[in-house]
């Protein structure tokens, strides 16, 4: 089992602690390892109260409350999005802005394995790699990110023309869905990340347009019925969570 507690044992289960109380962050209570099988390191993410916030706070699997519906942000893929973030932590507090993109580059590929070693089905967590991969070149590439994006919005594009010509015109087109892969080419390592980000989206496209759609009604009438009811229309952006007070600590 390649989760264990500090003292070697197997993790049974994760000592977690909500704040604040109808808050969405958690706080660990005692560190966590991991070892990671591939490469024989260990990896440990703090518990709370070791350095100051944010070190040992975590929001779980950071997916988007719209997409809860399929992919929640807990389960098996707790443990590595507690030690995900942990890193992702570590990572951010370094000086310098390339050695912060190598290192999560390794941390994001630990992520990837760390999921696969708990379970999470092969989609699922090529999916959740993907996401935090291409929101780590947004953050730490530079220009560079933000073109490797533009490349996999215009693959995304290409796909979808490919899918729709080939049904409403010839099947040869589907021979520009190829291109994309093609072009992600010149990206060399990062080839994986414009493919693993491009053709998914292009094909659940349609199934998270649904789910924003649904959500974006439900929302709409959680605001009417708290308007007409005199309560806080913002809360139905996250409403499990009440706007911090002056009593109430702050959590960065």
């Amino acid at each position: 089992m390649p989760f264990l507690r500090e003292d070697g044992a197997p993790l049974d289960e994760l000592p977690l602690a909500q704040r604040p109380g109808d808050g969405y962050r958690f706080a660990l209570r005692a560190p966590i390892v991991y070892d990671d099988e591939s490469t024989g390191r260990r990896y440990r993410a703090p518990a709370a109260g070791e350095a100051p916030p944010p070190v040992g706070i975590t929001d779980l699997a950071s997916v988007p409350t719209s997409l809860w519906g399929l992919i929640a942000s807990y389960g098996r893929q707790s443990a590595p999005a507690i030690l995900h973030d942990a890193q992702s932590i570590a990572a951010a507090a370094l000086d310098d802005r390339e050695t912060a993109l190598a290192q999560r580059r390794e941390d994001d590929d630990v992520f990837h394995r760390a999921l696969r070693e708990q379970g999470v089905p092969v989609l699922r967590a090529r999916l959740m790699w993907a996401w935090v991969s291409a929101d780590r070149e947004r953050t730490y590439a530079g220009w560079r990110g933000w073109l490797l994006l533009a490349q996999v919005a215009l693959g995304v594009a290409a796909v979808v023309a490919a899918i729709v010509l080939a049904v409403l015109a010839h099947p040869i087109w589907l021979l520009l869905a190829v291109v994309p892969a093609l072009a992600a080419l010149v990206w060399g390592g990062l080839a994986r990340l414009v493919i693993a980000l491009t053709y998914p989206l292009a094909l659940l496209g349609p199934v998270l347009l649904v789910q924003l759609l649904a959500v974006g009604v439900f929302r709409a009438v959680e605001a009417i019925v708290e308007l007409v009811a005199g309560g806080d229309v913002r809360s139905v952006v996250r409403p499990t969570v009440r706007p911090p007070s002056a009593d109430r600590p702050r959590m960065h």
